[in-house]
């Protein structure tokens, strides 16, 4: 049986976008002292594998900082299924940006809003065919100028995916298993589940659930 490697969110925490103002205290950081990276992988080849990087800092009064993480994984894991953006500490006025990077490229493919706890699932077009890394920029200003410095923790974990299709029917094994249908079933991918009009293969390319009437492509 396929593993699936559960996902999961922190209780979402609010605060204001990223600030154009200049600022003169502005630091780059490659990588923090600090921060550890876990891999999650099993023997038995998942359909999904995860990579979380933990990380503190402290920012001061009209402090900028941006991070690179660099994320690796196997080739065949070329598909972007999830990616978790846990924050917390003291937000107020602070503001968080992350801008996700296929390899080397100089383009992102998306910004998140790291100033609250979220998931982003993509659809099919959202996300390029990942090569061998994932970089992830992060863009922190602290904009709260009545205290000294503020302390932010971020959690960030992708979530990688192979995108084998063992009965052919468009969808991967993974968001088979994760929605509950079969790898070994082509017929699942036209059905109904949650008889909202739209067949599990319309919702996996919009990124929605098949089993949520409430869930469905706009």
């Amino acid at each position: 049986m396929k593993r699936i490697l559960s996902l999961s969110i922190a209780s979402l925490l609010t605060f204001s976008s990223l600030s154009a103002s200049a600022v003169s205290n502005e630091v780059v950081i490659p990588e923090l002292l600090n921060s550890s990276t876990i891999s999650s992988v099993s023997a038995d080849r998942p359909s999904l594998v995860t990579s979380t990087y933990r990380t503190s800092m402290f920012l001061n009064q009209g402090q900028r900082k941006t991070l690179w993480k660099t994320f690796s994984k196997e080739a065949d894991y070329n598909q972007l299924a999830a990616f978790v953006a846990i924050s917390y500490g003291d937000l107020r006025s602070v503001s968080c940006r992350i801008s996700l990077y296929n390899g080397s490229s100089s383009q992102a493919f998306k910004q998140l809003n790291c100033g609250r706890s979220q998931q982003w699932n993509p659809t099919t077009p959202d996300v390029p065919v990942l090569n061998s890394t994932l970089r992830a920029k992060i863009e922190l200003y602290n904009a709260d100028f009545t205290q000294s410095s503020k302390l932010v923790n971020l959690i960030l974990t992708p979530n990688f995916a192979t995108t084998d299709d063992n009965d052919s029917d468009g969808l991967p094994g993974w968001f088979e298993t994760l929605r509950n249908l079969s790898d070994s079933d082509a017929t699942d991918a036209d059905s109904d589940r949650d008889l909202d009009g739209y067949t599990a293969f319309e919702e996996y390319q919009a990124g929605t659930h098949p089993s949520d009437s409430n869930s469905k492509p706009l």
